[in-house]
């Protein structure tokens, strides 16, 4: 039974969810609701996962994901790594003595997704996630482990590690997007190289015959490679010249822009949060890639 109601249509702040459910991995739950949101409608809910020595609200203070939430009309879920769990705040990707820690955190992510779907107006065919540094780890596990709960996802400077004998899901599998800047001396461009890889054999394609296409976006930082099998795009590659391990972002008022700088952010013309939910498909609640 779904438990929203007229307050609903108010919208409600960022906030904490203290008891979310099932939370082996001992995992923080925040969540916004934009106002303005019909009961009687279905609407997406995109997961923000934190990188290293970050936190949950620091990415939605910090990237303009509440500003696009409340223009383009869709829902926010930020599962928060504990100090307890890990010292540096990484979701335990590498830093786990063994992939129990990891697969119950992923338990606790997947509890989290539950009581959106419960609680509010969550369109299950329209479930997205994305991460920055560990936290686009994060992902990459939880896109391999429960593809069955997203319809793409997009990996930011995000460490190629995997636990050894990790057992992925049967598939299929959503769309991926790869997002690596170019001079990232913390998470090197290699790892992007090693995740291509990983999903190009996942979707049966050829890493080195892709579509590429420089000057992206009219922006000559930018590089983007397109994987396609049977006429439709699985995998994208987004290479991003100058940046470091950072958040692409351009502040200002208009729909493409958000976000405000920061020690992890750098501005190129670019607005990272806007171009990835433009793949996820949000912005015109279709499936879009972007492609010029």
């Amino acid at each position: 039974m779904l438990l929203f109601a007229v307050t609903l249509l108010h919208g409600q702040e960022y906030a904490r969810v203290r008891d979310f459910g099932e939370n082996p991995g001992r995992l923080r739950m925040y969540r916004y609701i934009p106002a303005g949101l019909d009961s009687t409608q279905r609407y997406p809910l995109v997961l923000v996962l934190h990188g290293s020595m970050l936190s949950a609200g620091i990415m939605h203070r910090n990237d303009g994901w509440g500003k696009q939430a409340d223009s383009l009309k869709f829902m926010l879920l930020y599962p928060d790594q504990r100090f307890g769990n890990n010292p540096v705040r990484a979701f335990n990707v590498r830093f786990g003595r063994d992939r129990n820690a990891l697969e119950q955190e992923a338990v606790s992510i997947i509890g989290m997704i539950a009581y959106m779907k419960e609680h509010y107006p969550v369109d299950p065919r329209r479930i997205y996630i994305t991460g920055l540094s560990a936290g686009g780890s994060m992902s990459n596990v939880m896109l391999l482990l429960y593809p069955e709960y997203f319809r793409a996802g997009a990996l930011i400077a995000a460490p190629s590690w995997l636990p050894e004998a990790m057992e992925i899901a049967e598939g299929p599998f959503p769309r991926i997007a790869v997002i690596q800047g170019n001079s990232d001396d913390v998470v090197p461009p290699h790892h992007a190289d090693v995740l291509t890889e990983q999903w190009a054999k996942i979707f049966g394609l050829d890493p080195m015959n892709y579509m590429p296409v420089r000057n992206y976006n009219d922006n000559p930082r930018l590089t983007l490679r397109s994987y396609e099998k049977d006429g439709d795009t699985l995998l994208i590659r987004l290479d991003m010249a100058t940046v470091g391990h950072q958040m692409a972002i351009v502040p200002g008022n208009s729909l493409h822009r958000g976000g405000r700088h920061s020690v992890y952010s750098i501005d190129i013309g670019f607005h990272l949060p806007w171009w990835i939910l433009q793949f996820f498909g949000i912005t015109e609640q279709k499936d879009q890639i972007p492609n010029h």
